[in-house]
């Protein structure tokens, strides 16, 4: 084998080796995406959770505050 097809099959696997990087690379992004999409619904789930618990204290607490006060 003399150098040019050396240096030729160096440069395929080279490339090969680059193609399945950037495939790699593709299904990592698409999954930490869906991570992330993942991520906003359950904060989106928990901002409404506390904004329900934060009005049923806001009421107890005046209701309570009233009942003191008579």
């Amino acid at each position: 084998m003399d150098h040019k097809d050396k240096t030729i099959e160096e440069l395929t696997l080279n490339l090969e080796m680059a193609e399945q990087v950037k495939k790699s690379e593709v299904l990592l992004n698409k999954d930490l995406k869906e991570i992330i999409e993942k991520q906003k619904i359950y904060i989106e789930t928990l901002q409404k959770i506390n904004e329900d618990f934060c009005d049923k204290i806001a009421k107890l607490r005046i209701k309570l505050n009233k009942l003191i006060n008579e």
